[in-house]
């Protein structure tokens, strides 16, 4: 503990012993360096931006011709993939072991790009059904940015299953 002590002044009064408790005062900068410290960390994460904005044309513009789009959909079956020109979705089941064939959606997806169905900025919609676990999700986004597409965006089954019959 710090203590202050002063010597007896010349007019005889007593001496005068005061004795500040720091202990308080270091428990309180403890904590306060201890959270900035941890909350210092997280501003330095990694984020993946993810296109969900639709846009809206504005009153007085013509209406234009809706974009073209690659849906990549994770269903309980295996992944269905549609080009937007195509008339029908095509279907990559589930391998042999039950787990999902992200091999077999790579080969079609550099199929496709190879056919010069589109191209590398094709915008690529993947849509996990609702009871999916999250790293198959993870397991489409990964085979799309292997073959070279980076333009991701993520939607749920329910808004893209009408474009997928």
């Amino acid at each position: 503990m710090g203590g202050v002590t002063e010597a007896p002044s010349k007019g005889g009064k007593k001496s005068m012993n005061v004795e500040l408790n720091l202990v308080p005062f270091i428990d309180l900068m403890t904590v306060c360096v201890t959270f900035l410290l941890l909350t210092a960390v997280w501003t330095q994460t990694n984020r993946i931006s993810i296109d969900q904005s639709v846009a809206k044309p504005k009153p007085n513009q013509p209406q234009q011709e809706q974009p073209k789009r690659l849906t990549v959909m994770v269903g309980r079956d295996g992944y269905s993939i549609r080009w937007s020109e195509d008339p029908k979705a095509e279907s990559i089941p589930k391998a042999g072991n039950g787990k999902y064939n992200a091999d077999g959606l790579k080969a079609k997806l550099k199929e496709w790009l190879d056919a010069k169905r589109f191209k590398n900025d094709q915008k690529v919609m993947v849509a996990p059904e609702d009871a999916m676990p999250y790293s198959e999700m993870i397991g489409a986004m990964d085979a799309c940015n292997q073959v070279g597409l980076m333009n991701i965006m993520v939607a749920d089954a329910a808004s893209v299953i009408g474009e997928m019959m």
